[in-house]
């Protein structure tokens, strides 16, 4: 049996070869057909991987674009999630730059393109800064009564956040309402960090965030609305013309015995000195008070206006 066998397979051996070549082309010729190469894209995200400590990380491109080619049936079996992008951040420092997306294809898949190639990644350090804290007394207390003293427990408070959102910071604010009070009171007052324009500035934390107010009423005196004058200082560079100067608020209530504020119809800030002004500009100016005379914000805004003389 076995030498008939050895025999068989001794007889015709170029035709059989031939026939097993033509086998494996067309096995090949129908796999292919039956199973082709294709090209596809899938929309990743990108993560950002080995980001340093103590920084806000932003990136310009949340997603891209990445196309592969492979064989139909690997597409079938694919799921999206299996495709990873990253970009690494390994000895990044503060600043914008563009890094390099990289990317972890499943077994099979060949890249073609990643589009966007690069994306522009962000980071900024995160740091504190001291700043006092304003409060700023709105309402009224009860007919008769006037506020004596608004007292807080601390006046430099911490803010914490992005250097960018820092460098925003114009003040930091805190409403004390009176509410028809009519005798001396308490109250926790929420802080927040504010831009030039008034606007709270986003990803910055003060601390503490609220502080606790007492506010003192005095009786018996009188109260009249009077305006505020901003008093210009001087160092005000050779090159440069003061055009104006007011305040906000531009009006304040003052209170008082009433022989002390009847001829009182105007309230002077300080000199605000001008020797660091560039262009127009404002800052913050305390009110110069009559003896007796009382306030509730001693502070006030000057808008200071220049122009360069021709």
């Amino acid at each position: 049996m076995i030498s008939f066998l050895r025999n068989l397979l001794r007889r015709n051996i170029a035709a059989k070869l031939v026939a097993l070549i033509v086998a494996f082309v067309l096995w090949g010729y129908v796999m292919n057909d039956q199973n082709p190469s294709y090209e596809g894209s899938y929309t990743v995200q990108v993560q950002l991987v080995n980001a340093p400590d103590g920084y806000k990380v932003t990136q310009d491109k949340e997603t891209v674009k990445v196309q592969v080619r492979g064989q139909r049936s690997l597409f079938a079996a694919a799921n999206k999630k299996d495709f990873k992008a990253y970009v690494d951040l390994s000895g990044a420092e503060s600043g914008q730059k563009d890094y390099k997306v990289q990317v972890e294809l499943p077994s099979g898949f060949e890249l073609v393109e990643i589009d966007p190639d690069t994306v522009s990644v962000t980071l900024d350090r995160i740091t504190t800064r001291q700043m006092k804290a304003e409060l700023i007394v709105t309402g009224s207390t009860a007919p008769g009564t006037t506020v004596a003293r608004v007292s807080q427990p601390v006046e430099q408070v911490t803010l914490e956040g992005p250097e960018s959102a820092l460098d925003e910071v114009a003040r930091v604010i805190g409403y004390v309402g009176l509410s028809g009070n009519n005798s001396d009171f308490q109250l926790q007052v929420p802080l927040t960090a504010i831009n030039s324009e008034g606007r709270e500035v986003p990803n910055v934390t003060v601390k503490p965030a609220t502080l606790n107010v007492s506010v003192q009423l005095a009786r018996g005196l009188s109260k009249k609305i009077v305006s505020i004058k901003a008093v210009a200082g001087e160092g005000l560079a050779t090159n440069l013309k003061l055009e104006g100067m007011k305040t906000d608020p531009a009006k304040i209530e003052i209170a008082g015995p009433e022989d002390v504020i009847a001829n009182i119809n105007e309230i002077d800030t300080v000199p605000v000195p001008l020797d660091d002004v560039t262009g127009s500009t404002e800052k913050k100016a305390e009110l110069v008070l009559p003896n007796g005379v009382m306030v509730t914000n001693h502070e006030v805004v000057v808008h200071i206006v220049v122009k360069n003389k021709k």
